[in-house]
């Protein structure tokens, strides 16, 4: 069996991914492969992508993803210090299941951003809310 490391965003790892978002004209379904989903992703349009990291200025363990998380796992959950929005606007909650505060951030390097912004390692959830 293949040995995944803890800082992997990862069912193996507790973390519960949503297999069921849309963004503007981009969605997953885990299930819903066909011709017409893979039309709407064409033509320059990019898939909200996000990378987290366990401390500030960019250090430690890191995931980088375009999923959304109902739950982030025994690893990543209240851990998140930092992280780099590639693409999209992200919702960052302090609940699992998208409850409780949340902080809403888009493209940017945002190396201690809930020292400044709110406090720091509480998020248990996030997702993609609209494209950039």
């Amino acid at each position: 069996m293949k040995q995944i490391p803890k800082t992997e965003l990862s069912p193996d790892n507790g973390a519960i991914i949503d297999t069921k978002w849309k963004v503007g004209p981009l969605g997953y379904h885990a299930s819903a492969a066909s011709p017409a989903s893979a039309r709407a992703s064409e033509g320059g349009i990019r898939l909200p992508e996000v990378i987290v990291y366990d401390h500030i200025c960019f250090k430690g363990a890191y995931a980088r993803t375009n999923l959304s998380f109902h739950f982030l796992g025994d690893f990543w959950n209240d851990r998140i210090s930092s992280l780099i929005v590639v693409s999209g606007v992200w919702r960052f909650y302090r609940d699992e299941y998208y409850k409780g505060d949340y902080w809403d951030l888009g493209p940017g390097f945002y190396e201690s951003f809930f020292n400044e912004a709110g406090p720091d390692d509480v998020v248990s959830s996030f997702q993609a809310i609209s494209l950039t």
